[in-house]
């Protein structure tokens, strides 16, 4: 019986929580099948876009990252339609910003260098498809 009461506390906790966020389908394939969904909070009455996923028409996610005052903050990932990682990089305030690594979709590295305000900087290293390191360049 407590594990019940528990069980039903727990659901209730989640659903009060999941409120606060709104999600919305924004755009759908012709299946139907969504291809963009936002997900919105209320501040001050007014609902504020915090996230983004992006969707392949199979319904395998293609890209998701949050959002804050509209632009992309934080970590951003891109995949490959059979979900394998296709990209991840950081955000702030919009603007590429720290480590990027890029994927080949055998999952090896592909490239992988620092951002600082949109710009490439410092040592930026890309490989081959079979993991070897290719070449190297200073920005």
């Amino acid at each position: 019986m407590k594990s019940w009461i528990a069980l039903i506390l727990g659901t209730c906790i989640l659903i009060a929580c999941n409120e606060s966020t709104i999600e919305k389908v924004e755009d759908t394939y012709d299946n139907q099948q969504p291809k963009k969904v936002s997900f919105y909070q209320l501040v001050d009455g007014k609902e504020v876009k915090v996230e983004e996923k992006e969707f392949y028409a199979n319904g395998q996610l293609k890209m998701s990252g949050k959002l804050e005052n509209g632009l992309r903050e934080g970590e951003w990932k891109a995949y490959f339609e059979d979900g394998k990682v296709q990209s991840e990089g950081f955000f702030t305030a919009g603007k590429r910003t720290g480590s990027a690594k890029v994927y080949f979709p055998n999952g090896q590295l592909r490239y992988e260098g620092q951002y600082e305000d949109n710009e490439q900087v410092g040592h930026w290293k890309f490989y081959n498809e079979k993991g070897t390191l290719v070449t190297e360049k200073d920005y």
